[in-house]
């Protein structure tokens, strides 16, 4: 799938390919069968990356370095937290839903509500990594010499959360604000969006799937366990929406600055658009994916309000106990939508370290600063640097699009992805 994006001084506009295929789905004993295409299944993205933090000091341990005479420095309380590596056993479940869907349902009293909604297939495919097979990967055999022998103790505390996000625009303000919406635990919508949807078959919330028993899959014949996620109180006119989807997989990822540490879990993005209006709210098509247009500059804007992650530095060290490069650090590249280029391209270019990347090499403790030497082996794409007789490469890897002439190029899907928040 590939999407070419001009600015807006190119005469050219925007070009979209894109192909969609699902086979036929039965949802169960005594449910309906579904066409093709209407069953989407996110694609599983579970990665030995998943398994492991980066080596970095440990934080808010409070150690004294010191040179001892028996010993090397390594191997005091200081030097062991120097390069602390948490590794963890993951797994992932299967996702899959229908659609973002609106209707008019009847509360009772006479009285109606507009809902938004979305069913969703849950099934346990059995894929995870134990903490064993991390340690049989060649690239940690510096690191995992001495970690005690055990089984895999991954506990699949599964505990579904659908957040929906969008943008309103203000009529006085002429200015979009966020807004964001829980889904909401209301078995008696539930019931009613069941009789709606496939009378045959329940509904369950993310509190009913949490206690659930999702056994793994053995045959073709096991379709899951089927979920809905309902958002009351939507204001009519949000557009540019997506849905994050949380607790599918353990995953995280963990960003340290300083003693300073943030957990990012890993969540599916699933994109969505529609006209924002108050007008026949049940009548309106919800679209799955981005809003392509011809004019460039509103596709900028577009793009924007979904926050697609950019670029992003890898950081690997040649380790000659590894059959290949180590990753020690990585971090945004800090590009922008406005002009498609980064701040720190142009300073490693030149030969030096920019302090942002320096500063994260230091919290994983690699010894460095902004005179630290920098050589271009592929200007604006990758670099060398050295320090205390260790050699390290950096390497700009594109996520989601790339610079392309006078624009971007989309290189991934748009509709659906998983991210680390």
């Amino acid at each position: 799938m590939t999407f070419i994006l001009k600015t807006a001084s190119a005469l050219g506009f925007l070009v979209a390919i894109c192909s969609t295929s699902a086979a036929q789905v039965d949802p169960g004993p005594g449910g309906r069968r579904l066409a093709n295409g209407v069953l989407k299944v996110v694609p599983s993205a579970l990665n030995a990356r998943d398994t492991f933090s980066l080596p970095a000091p440990m934080p808010q341990l409070k150690a004294q370095a010191y040179q001892p005479k028996l010993r090397s420095t390594k191997e005091t309380l200081h030097g062991l937290a120097q390069r602390v590596v948490f590794f963890r056993d993951v797994w992932e479940y299967e996702f899959a839903f229908t659609g973002l869907r609106q209707a008019k349902i009847d509360i009772g009293d006479g009285s109606s509500q507009n809902v938004w909604y979305m069913v969703y297939r849950v099934r346990n495919m059995g894929k995870s990594l134990s903490f064993e097979e991390v340690k049989q990967n060649p690239e940690f055999e510096h690191l995992t010499k001495d970690l005690r022998k055990g089984q895999s103790t991954a506990k699949q505390n599964f505990l579904p959360r659908l957040t929906l996000e969008g943008w309103v625009y203000g009529d006085l303000t002429r200015k979009y604000t966020k807004s964001i919406y829980p889904d909401e635990f209301n078995p008696v919508l539930a019931l009613k969006i069941q009789q709606r949807e496939d009378p045959a078959i329940p509904l369950f919330d993310a509190t009913q799937l949490s206690k659930a028993s999702i056994q793994p899959v053995q045959d073709g014949t096991n379709t899951g366990v089927w979920g809905v996620a309902i958002w009351t109180d939507v204001n009519p006119k949000i557009d540019f929406v997506s849905v994050f989807v949380e607790g599918f997989t353990n995953a995280y990822r963990i960003e340290r600055n300083g003693d300073q540490i943030t957990i990012k879990r890993k969540n599916i993005q699933l994109n969505f658009w529609r006209p924002g209006d108050a007008i026949d709210e049940e009548d309106d098509e919800i679209d799955f994916g981005i809003p392509l247009v011809d004019d460039p500059q509103k596709q900028v804007l577009i793009t924007r309000r979904y926050d697609l992650p950019g670029p992003v530095l890898s950081v690997l060290e040649d380790n000659p106990n590894s059959n290949r490069d180590i990753l020690r650090a990585e971090m945004d590249a800090m590009f922008n939508l406005r002009d498609f280029t980064s701040p720190l391209i142009p300073i490693m270019d030149k030969g030096r370290l920019p302090g942002k990347l320096a500063e994260q090499l230091q919290s994983t403790g690699i010894n460095v600063d902004e005179d630290t030497a920098v050589e271009a082996l592929i200007e604006g794409r990758k670099w060398t640097f050295q320090t205390d007789g260790r050699s390290f490469l950096i390497d700009l890897k594109y996520q989601f699009w790339e610079p392309h002439e006078e624009g971007i190029r989309f290189i991934k899907s748009l509709d659906s992805f998983w991210i680390y928040r």
